[in-house]
C-alpha cells in the first residue's frame, strides 16, 4: 500500500463513526420529543378528575350563574342548584392551562310537592365537565354511571342564577 492510502483510511472510518453516531442521537431525541408530544396531548384532551400540575390554581371562591343553573365554588368544592335539581362538586375545581377542567360529584334531580325522609336521595355520581374563557364558563354535567347528559350551561362569573325549583 501506498502512504496516502494508509492515511485515507484511518480518515474515512473517522467520517463514518461520527454520521452513525449523530444519526443514533438524532433518533433518540426524535423519539422522545415525539413521546413527549403524544402525552401532552392526551392529557390536555383527558384531564384527569381534580388533579393538576403544581403550578396550577383552584377556582377562586365566588358565585357562578345563568339560565337555569347557579353554581357556588367554596373551599372544599362547588354546590350546584339547577331548575328541579341540585348538585355537588366534591374537590377543588382546577382548570388546566387551557382552561379546561373535569370534576366528579353527585346530581340530585327534586320534585314538587312534600317529599318523605325514606324519599330524601344523596344524589347519583355525576361527571362535571367545563372550560373557562375569562368571566364564562361552559358546564356539562353527565351522570356517571348512565352516561345521561343533564346539561349544558354557559355561566358568569359574578352573575347570580336565574333557577326555578319544582313547586
Amino acid at each position: 500500500m501506498t502512504a496516502g492510502a494508509h492515511l485515507c483510511f484511518p480518515l474515512a472510518v473517522l467520517m463514518l463513526w461520527q454520521g452513525s453516531s449523530c444519526k443514533v442521537s438524532n433518533t433518540r431525541g426524535n423519539s422522545a420529543g415525539t413521546q413527549s408530544n403524544l402525552s401532552n396531548t392526551q392529557s390536555a384532551q383527558n384531564p384527569s378528575p381534580n388533579t393538576a400540575s403544581p403550578d396550577l390554581r383552584p377556582l377562586a371562591k365566588g358565585v357562578w350563574g345563568g339560565q337555569g343553573i347557579s353554581l357556588e365554588v367554596n373551599d372544599q368544592g362547588a354546590q350546584v342548584n339547577y331548575d328541579c335539581a341540585h348538585g355537588t362538586i366534591t374537590g377543588k375545581i382546577v382548570p388546566d392551562r387551557n382552561g379546561k377542567f373535569v370534576s366528579k360529584g353527585s346530581h340530585t334531580r327534586e320534585r314538587g310537592g312534600p317529599v318523605r325522609e325514606e324519599g330524601i336521595s344523596n344524589g347519583q355520581p355525576a361527571t362535571y365537565r367545563g372550560s373557562i374563557d375569562g368571566d364564562v364558563m361552559t358546564l356539562v354535567v353527565t351522570l356517571s354511571e348512565t352516561d345521561e347528559s343533564i346539561g349544558r350551561f354557559t355561566l358568569t362569573r359574578g352573575k347570580i342564577g336565574r333557577v326555578r325549583k319544582c313547586m
